[in-house]
Parts: C-alpha cells; structure tokens; sequence
C-alpha cells in the first residue's frame, strides 16, 4: 500500500529547483571548498521509482552520481561517498523519511533526510548532525 503511494505521489523524473543552506550542509558534513562550490552551482536530476519491494532513488549530478535501494521499515547499510551508513527507512504522513548513522567514520555526521510534495513540488529536508542544521532542497517534477 505505501509502495503504491510512494510510486503515485513521488515517482518520475525530479530537478533541482531551488535550495537553502546548500553549501552550509556540506561544510557540516566536512566537504571541501572546491567541491562545495561545484556542488553548488549543479542541477541534479532525482529519479524516484519502485521495483521489487523497494524504493529506488537516483540522484544524477553530472560530476557525482548515486543509486540508492531502498526496503521500507528494514535496516540496511549504504555506502555514501566512502562513508558505511546505517540506515532506516519509513513512510508515514505522506512523507518518505530516511534516517542514516556513521558506522565506521566517527567524524561523519548523522543524516536525517525527509521527502516530501507540497505543491507539486518535491522538498527535500536534510538534517545533519548535533547542532541540526536544515537545508531544504526543492525539485519540479519533469515532463515524462
């Protein structure tokens, strides 16, 4: 039942918009200044979809690229950019919510990341670590 929500409400093909706090949360999260401002000016495309049981998000960003497989309500680890991550994934209240926790690199930084529509457009909120700086990401859905 969420998987068909999930697919309904979020599935297709996603650019970035607009974003807050962008280049605030990769200085958090320990990236260096070449690459924050690379990051910065790039317009990622988000693909959501569903297949198999899970949820399949793909974040293409030209210089970096990333697949992630995604089984609601499961644990399960994840390479993000050298870094093992403990992660969790839920849908409540319309909104795909992801937690993840450092396993073998104590200086990374937890990550809270939720998804949500709100006026057709999918925002993107992702939390980082003790001091929970926000940086909200805002994506239009593309034609399909």
């Amino acid at each position: 039942m969420a998987l068909e929500e999930i697919k309904t409400k979020f599935g297709g093909k996603w650019k970035l918009d607009r974003s807050e706090n962008f280049e605030e949360f990769l200085k958090e999260m320990g990236v260096n200044f070449a690459i924050r401002k690379m990051a910065g000016l790039s317009k990622p495309e988000q693909e959501v979809r569903v297949e198999d049981g899970s949820v399949v998000i793909c974040i293409k960003a030209g210089f970096w690229n990333k697949e992630s497989k995604i089984k609601l309500e499961e644990e399960y680890e994840e390479d993000r950019d050298g870094v093992k991550m403990k992660c969790f994934a839920k849908y409540e209240n319309g909104q795909l919510i992801v937690d993840g926790k450092p396993i073998d690199k104590t200086d990374f930084k937890p990550q809270h990341v939720v998804r949500e529509i709100i006026n057709d457009e999918m925002v993107m909120r992702i939390v980082v670590g003790d001091n929970y700086l926000t940086c909200t990401r805002v994506f239009k859905r593309l034609p399909q």
